[in-house]
């Protein structure tokens, strides 16, 4: 499981993502539930993602189905097409991500509803249940947005 103090080794956070109009400054994570970052973006060629699904609802176990940009399961899909990175399971996009520059990135879109989590968004708003968030910042690292376990 990847949690701030289980990082991948090999990540690196952009200086500025934006993710969904809401942008970390410094690093940062988008979300934690509980202890756990089911979602991790960090800066390489091309961004580097890592992500958790919920694999057992009643007991909040996750899974990870991406490591470091390489889909760890066949329904899992990864495509790079313009310095853009998608990611779509069982045929439904969730992810999608461009690369400004060497320090900046920008999550265009975010539905991570398909793989049991209620997160949503465009570039224009994120969607965490029934909260909207829009055109925030935080600097300094942390973690934008933390759920109970």
């Amino acid at each position: 499981m990847i949690t701030l103090d289980n990082l991948p080794k090999k990540f690196q956070p952009y200086q500025n993502l934006k993710i969904c109009s809401n942008t970390l400054i410094g690093g940062g994570y988008l979300a934690s539930i509980g202890e756990i970052l089911p979602l991790v973006i960090g800066k390489g060629k091309s961004p580097l993602i890592w992500l958790q699904a919920l694999n057992e609802i009643e007991n909040k176990k996750f899974i990870l189905i991406v490591e470091e940009s390489v889909s760890k399961y066949p329904n899992v899909i990864l495509t790079e097409s313009l310095g853009v990175l998608s990611i779509s399971v069982q045929g439904k996009q969730i992810l999608s991500i461009k690369t400004i520059n060497e320090d900046s990135a920008e999550v265009e879109f975010l539905d991570l509803r398909p793989i049991g989590l209620n997160l949503y968004g465009n570039k224009d708003t994120l969607n965490i249940g029934n909260s909207e968030f829009s055109g925030n910042s935080m600097s300094g690292g942390g973690i934008l947005i933390g759920l109970g376990s």
